[in-house]
């Protein structure tokens, strides 16, 4: 995740302070931020609705059941696809399809652990229906999971090779877009 510009992190703690006006009930708060968001910048708009920060981390957490280190590792690595799979400069719907396929990863993953924890109960009393349903559950999670890489490297292909050969009097150039 990238660092945000101290001007950038200013107005979102300015924002998230009159958020919390407004969720205390304080009169005239709820227009005074809806006014603030429209004029802020879309680096703090996007800071303030990263609602993959959440999902990601609540879905790290079950994934990790208990262990800190996994969880924050499953997050980074969660970011870190993301950011290979938009690649270099991305459109803003290569991003959103990059961000998807990371988030899906994660969704599958832990539904992959939850299975692998059925199997390994010991106690042998969980229903059968229980498992039809997780396996379900699983089979949902993964064919959305592979729709969106499907979906993203569709985009990609539309916008061309990332690089193009050109033959330049006997020499071959390699332009990157």
């Amino acid at each position: 995740m990238l660092e945000l510009a101290d001007e950038t992190q200013g107005r979102v703690t300015e924002l998230r302070a009159l958020a919390q006006k407004a969720q205390d009930g304080e009169e005239g708060a709820r227009g005074e931020l809806r006014l603030a968001l429209h004029r802020s910048s879309p680096a703090v708009i996007t800071e303030c609705s990263d609602t993959l920060r959440v999902f990601r981390s609540m879905l790290a957490e079950k994934i990790a059941a208990g262990d800190v280190l996994i969880k924050e590792a499953t997050v980074v690595q969660a970011e870190r696809l993301a950011l290979e799979l938009a690649g270099e400069n991305p459109t803003p719907l290569e991003v959103v399809l990059a961000e998807r396929v990371a988030s899906l990863w994660i969704l599958t993953e832990l539904q992959e652990a939850l299975m692998a924890a059925f199997y390994y109960n010991k106690s042998g009393h969980a229903p059968v229906g229980a498992a039809l349903q997780m396996a379900r559950l699983h089979e949902s999670a993964h064919r959305r999971y592979l729709a969106a890489i499907r979906t993203l490297a569709q985009v990609q292909k539309l916008q061309g090779p990332s690089r193009v050969q050109v033959n330049i009097g006997g020499n071959q150039v390699n332009v990157s877009r």
